[in-house]
């Protein structure tokens, strides 16, 4: 992950709207940006001699500038409470002024970061695709790739790998368009070479780790981020005697990592987990003790990370006595965890925030989210899902863990183009909306019927044995042979029918998936063959 405190030092519109500010407000926001990277202290001290000032004059943007980035100093040193106290205060004024892009992109990529700690992965994912979508409108390329990072990372920390992933390279894409943040680049390249390594393919991490030493000019951080990727390369690799050398490196430079205690953590977090899969107790300790060091106790995800990691730890290099013991405890702390993000739920309603005002924000938000969500999984025409559903669904589908019986049904009107070409298209969409009324009148559960483009529907179909399948096909054709839709130039009957072919296996892999879907359109094409109006099957047992 990128740290918090390495956002980006680019701030394009006019230089902190040059002609609106004072020199003396510029310099400080300029100073603000210089140190942020390497004396928080002074960042906080900057921050808060700017709201001094800024309130005094009045003036909105230097506010709303100040509270940002006090915001950033505390995600920086994990004062969740306070940064969230900050962000909110600068979310007020940056609603009154949605033109300040510039500062709008800062803060949806802070209270993305906010969110993330708070293990609300909803909110942090949404307020990232807000920031990409500000960072894009300024064709702000090293804001947008900190942001992908980030976004990344939240991904990768719930083992969302190949989502992870698809977001790195977009950030590695952009960097190899041009831009010279060595910074930045050496932070994607090791999150790049982290995740390739989770997805155990250890040559394609191989060559961003060597790409990363070989980036910027020498720092200690590059240098720890160094120790970092070959020690979990040597790891995967099973090199025990290289991975144990770079760990010493590691536990040397603890003051160079513990700088950014967010990224510290999710360090030795990962460092502690690999020692315990190489079954080493001794460095597997070392970094737990650090988790801990780097721990904040009122960050709940973060104490829960760090019980879980060391209940792991006991059941594994512990007595078997002690192992009860070490799940009571468990048990009690994660009361406790409970009780204290019941506390914060509190604590928030009864803080200055305006109740009416956050609740009016969250439909506003929510209406425009679920708006966006139909704009793109429901078909415009017909009211189904949408291809772009339908393909998102298999990929989830693919990834999901465990055998069950999926099948794919693939629904074609016969002779539609004669029918578009006699009644018109009008007609046409009507008939398309008849079927997929037929479909959506039909609905049951582990069935999603989606158009998949102009006569074609398909339904993907999870948990169900073939007899039911079957029997939702012919209430199909049944409902439509009800509808009696006129078709004078169809070849097989004087009215709108259906060939339909579907494949049924148990599911396990993503080529099998799709494989269901070729089996599915070559039983189509069987019907088509035989004379249209039928449906015939393909069965299969993946393995």
């Amino acid at each position: 992950m990128l740290p918090a405190t390495m956002q980006t030092k680019i701030d394009k519109r006019g230089q902190f709207m040059t002609g609106y500010l004072n020199h003396g407000m510029k310099e400080i926001m300029s100073r603000i940006l210089e140190v942020r990277y390497t004396d928080l202290e002074e960042e906080k001290k900057l921050c808060r001699e700017l709201l001094d000032l800024s309130v005094k004059q009045e003036d909105s943007y230097g506010t709303a500038f100040a509270w940002t980035y006090l915001g950033d100093y505390y995600i920086a040193v994990y004062d969740e409470e306070n940064a969230g106290k900050c962000l909110l205060e600068a979310q007020n004024l940056l609603q009154e002024e949605p033109d300040w892009d510039d500062l709008q992109l800062r803060f949806y990529s802070l209270f993305g970061i906010y969110h993330d700690m708070r293990a609300d992965e909803e909110n942090s994912i949404e307020y990232y695709l807000k920031a990409i979508s500000v960072a894009e409108r300024l064709n702000d390329a090293a804001g947008e790739c900190v942001v992908l990072n980030n976004l990344a990372f939240a991904f990768q920390r719930h083992r969302c790998y190949e989502q992870a992933l698809n977001y790195y390279m977009k950030a590695h894409h952009l960097l190899s368009s041009g831009l010279e943040e060595s910074l930045i680049r050496i932070s994607i390249l090791g999150n790049l070479a982290e995740v390739l390594l989770l997805m155990n393919q250890y040559e394609e991490a191989r060559k961003y780790i060597e790409e990363c030493d070989h980036t910027g000019p020498d720092s200690p951080q590059k240098k720890v981020l160094g120790y970092k990727n070959w020690c979990l390369y040597y790891a995967a690799a099973g090199e025990k005697e290289k991975t144990i050398a770079y760990a010493e490196r590691i536990l040397k430079n603890q003051e160079v990592i513990n700088e950014d205690m967010l990224s510290a953590f999710e360090t030795y977090h990962t460092l502690s987990q690999k020692m315990m899969d190489l079954d080493n107790a001794h460095y597997a300790k070392r970094f737990l003790i650090a988790m801990e060091k780097t721990s904040v106790e009122d960050g709940v995800d973060q104490m829960q990370v760090l019980e879980e990691t060391t209940i792991r730890y006991e059941l594994l290099f512990e007595p078997v006595s002690k192992h009860a013991e070490a799940y009571h405890r468990y048990y009690e702390k994660n009361q406790r965890f409970r009780t204290k993000v019941n506390n914060i739920i509190v604590n928030a309603m009864k803080s200055k925030i305006h109740l009416d005002q956050l609740v009016q924000q969250t439909e506003i938000m929510q209406t425009e989210q679920e708006t966006l969500e139909r704009e793109v999984n429901v078909d415009e025409l017909t009211g189904v899902y949408s291809r772009r559903y339908l393909e998102s669904l298999m990929r989830i589908k693919t990834n999901e863990n465990g055998r069950k019986n999926m099948a794919i049904i693939i629904l074609d009107v016969d002779y539609f183009k004669e029918y578009n070409d006699y009644y018109g298209h009008l007609k046409g969409d009507t008939v398309l909306q008849e079927i997929a009324r037929c479909l959506l009148d039909n609905r049951q559960k582990g069935i999603s019927s989606c158009r998949y483009g102009g006569d074609e529907f398909v339904c993907v179909c999870e948990g169900l044995e073939v007899e039911e399948i079957e029997t939702f096909i012919k209430h199909i054709r049944e409902r439509l042979h009800v509808k009696a839709l006129p078709h004078e130039k169809s070849h097989c009957s004087n009215e709108v029918t259906l060939s339909i072919g579907y494949a049924a296996g148990e599911e396990k892999a993503q080529v099998e998936m799709h494989l269901l879907f070729q089996l599915a359109d070559q039983a189509l094409y069987q019907s088509k063959r035989s004379g249209r109006n039928i449906y015939s099957r393909k069965r299969v047992d993946l393995l």
